[in-house]
């Protein structure tokens, strides 16, 4: 491939889904090993059970929350523009418009490593300040690093914050 990406979509996908979801489906078939492994004894059943319900219902959580905060909306980003389609209609943000992007990631995605021990540590989201006091929510169900997909933005101000829990509500 020659030269750097123009433009970026991003847009709520089966793939993006699959890929929020990875983590809990890989502690899913850990757990199912653990209980095989102790011949599902009650004891072990229990534990597992109890540590699989929480990791399940904090990612659902966020999942279900960042499911609800970009359904229908689909970005494409450029070098000098952010663009948003939701219901038919097209808005262009020119970077001048943009005061700056705040990307909220679990420590592990903030030290950009792809090791996580709960469900939740994939889940990640941006939100777009514009200077009219309007904000943008990208999360991760969008495209898989949103960090890294509104990085193209140029000349605008990029932070990262790490956040163990990145509700978007909190």
């Amino acid at each position: 491939m020659v030269g750097i990406q123009e433009d970026r979509n991003m847009a709520i996908t089966v793939r993006n889904h699959i890929g929020a979801l990875q983590s809990l489906l890989i502690v899913s078939v850990m757990f199912i090993g653990i209980l095989i492994w102790f011949q599902f004894s009650i004891d072990a059943v229990i534990g597992v059970s109890i540590l699989w319900g929480i990791d399940a219902i904090t990612s659902l959580y966020l999942h279900l929350e960042y499911l609800s905060h970009n359904k229908g909306d689909e970005y494409e980003v450029r070098g000098n523009e952010l663009i948003r389609r939701k219901d038919g209609k097209e808005t262009i943000y020119k970077n001048d418009e943009i005061e700056k992007v705040i990307v909220y990631l679990s420590p592990a995605l903030y030290k950009n490593s792809n090791f996580h021990f709960l469900s939740i540590e994939g889940y990640h989201y941006a939100v777009v300040k514009l200077k009219s006091g309007d904000k943008l929510i990208i999360t991760c169900l969008l495209t898989p690093r949103v960090d890294k997909s509104l990085k193209q933005l140029k000349g605008v101000l990029f932070e990262k914050r790490r956040r163990f829990f990145c509700s978007i509500s909190s």
